[in-house]
């Protein structure tokens, strides 16, 4: 089956986050207008195998209490898992959730206690703090470090160990491939990450859910199938959200090799009354997982080209501006700082000048000041205009 990502869609008025609900999140800035390239949520359709098995059920016509997942699911899910990472699971180590976030949530608190520390890199996926701190957790912090001639962000490991060596650190939230900075960590990377946690005892959750977009160049490495061991002290979660515009259904697996700590996480969804599960998501994810291999490779051949018409237009007509290049995901991370204008300037001449409604940096941690996210998963002609608009915003200055 062939896939058309030239197809411009509209969205506006679909009850769409993305298109008809950002204004009011940029409080202090009149983002009315804005072309919007902030959350993570493509632009295109699902695939049609996706799309006929909701239909199917959809017309059957009853959505009563589904049983929980079944064989085709867990053969979905391990197939899918299998091919793109040749990661062979256990399908008892497979538990279904209702998102990444929420899975994340479970693991806090079932895995730590109130005022215990919670490890992130920042400038990191805001919803980390933002459910460690609701929670009551501590949040700490190791910020990944700017390498000025290779233009990648890397770990900091002697300050990474001094944060594990606290005894009151848990649990490290590890963000493979990286948002936003767009980092597939590599072998090397991920061994000593692994190496150092199993040494401290601080367990692992691994948000893999950009793992099915890796660009040319890059491999992506789940943490729990480097080692044994590390595979029993991690967790690992996983969606078809991102790669195939699923976020709306709520579905996500997690997957917990370790006896205990799988029973004890079961506890914990028992405990939040969050062990039922969306009938139409675990459809979709069944169905994306099994026929989806065709469409991503063409969802990444999209992207591809967008971010190398965008890093040519960077370099030839945005003074001041980088593109920090990603080897994994849609979501590209500009580097705002060379135009010399402060964060708070940044901020305000891409959404109020520009009209380009992005994901400020800041809101990743303070490292990301002078930084903005954007989504590149868009018809180009949506790419098109917003970097002439932020051509002519610049030259306005």
């Amino acid at each position: 089956m062939s896939y058309n990502f030239d197809e411009y869609i509209d969205r506006y008025g679909t009850e769409s986050t993305k298109w008809d609900a950002f204004e009011n999140r940029f409080p202090g800035l009149d983002a009315k207008g804005c072309i919007p390239m902030w959350v993570a949520d493509t632009d295109f359709r699902a695939p049609q195998e996706v799309i006929d098995a909701i239909v199917a059920k959809a017309e059957f016509g009853i959505f009563g209490y589904p049983k929980g997942k079944g064989k085709s699911f867990d053969q979905a899910v391990t197939g899918w898992i299998f091919q793109r990472h040749g990661w062979q699971l256990d399908p008892e180590w497979i538990v279904p959730t209702t998102g990444v976030v929420p899975a994340i949530t479970h693991a806090i608190q079932a895995f730590t206690q109130e005022g215990d520390g919670v490890l992130i890199q920042p400038p990191v996926y805001y919803p980390f703090k933002n459910t460690i701190q609701k929670n009551k957790r501590r949040v700490i912090e190791n910020p990944l470090l700017l390498d000025e001639e290779t233009e990648q962000y890397e770990i900091d490991f002697a300050d990474f160990e001094h944060k594990l060596k606290d005894p009151k650190t848990k649990l490290f939230i590890l963000c493979n491939p990286h948002n936003p900075v767009g980092r597939v960590w590599s072998e090397e990377d991920l061994t000593k990450i692994g190496e150092l946690c199993l040494k401290h005892q601080v367990l692992v959750f691994a948000d893999e859910i950009h793992s099915d977009l890796i660009l040319k160049g890059s491999r992506h490495i789940p943490l729990g199938m480097l080692d044994e061991r590390f595979n029993q002290h991690v967790i690992t979660a996983f969606s078809a959200s991102k790669t195939f515009n699923l976020a709306g259904l709520q579905t996500s697996v997690v997957i917990l090799p370790e006896r205990r700590i799988r029973q004890r996480y079961l506890e914990q969804l028992e405990i939040n009354q969050a062990r039922d599960i969306n009938i139409f998501g675990t459809i979709a994810l069944e169905a994306a997982y099994t026929h989806g291999a065709d469409y991503l490779k063409a969802f990444l051949e999209h992207v591809e080209s967008n971010l190398d018409y965008a890093l040519d237009y960077t370099e030839k007509h945005l003074q001041g501006v980088r593109i920090i290049k990603p080897q994994g995901t849609y979501l590209v991370w500009f580097d705002f700082r060379g135009t010399g204008l402060t964060a708070d300037q940044i901020d305000a001449l891409i959404i109020e000048k520009a009209k380009v409604a992005v994901d400020l940096g800041r809101w990743f941690g303070e490292e990301g000041a002078g930084f903005l996210r954007f989504n590149f998963a868009c018809h180009r002609s949506t790419l098109v205009k917003a970097l002439e608009q932020i051509k002519e915003a610049l030259k306005a200055l």
